[in-house]
């Protein structure tokens, strides 16, 4: 990379193309990032519940079946789908990650050793 003060149009050159990179690149992550999100779906499917980045709640949808279960069952599968769908919307995300940075960046290591395992 040139010095400002021994080519000042190539640096700034250089300057604009890296920021335009880096635009590009968050652009990328973002979308990614937001096609992240991961649905579950209970084994008998009373429950489904879909997750996105951060474990945020986006759905949860519960079949008739579920006004014969008590609520401390309800409660339960509720929290089992939840926690699946999390799961997998964390390797989604961090899956994302590595589409824009690479799977040998620190992010992407510092995401997989963060996230949760599948049980």
């Amino acid at each position: 990379m040139p010095s400002v003060f021994e080519d000042p149009e190539g640096y700034m050159r250089d300057f604009q193309s890296r920021m335009e990179s880096m635009a590009a690149r968050a652009s990328t992550l973002n979308e990614a990032l937001e096609a992240a999100a991961a649905t579950a779906t209970s084994p008998d499917g009373e429950v489904s519940v879909t997750v996105g980045v951060g474990g945020v709640l986006q759905g949860l949808e519960l079949s008739p079946e579920t006004r014969k279960m008590s609520a401390q069952s309800l409660a339960a599968l509720i929290k089992e789908t939840y926690a699946e769908a999390a799961v997998a919307a964390g390797q989604a995300s961090t899956g994302a990650l590595a589409s824009v940075f690479g799977e040998d960046s620190e992010i992407v290591h510092q995401a997989r050793s963060a996230g949760p395992e599948r049980e």
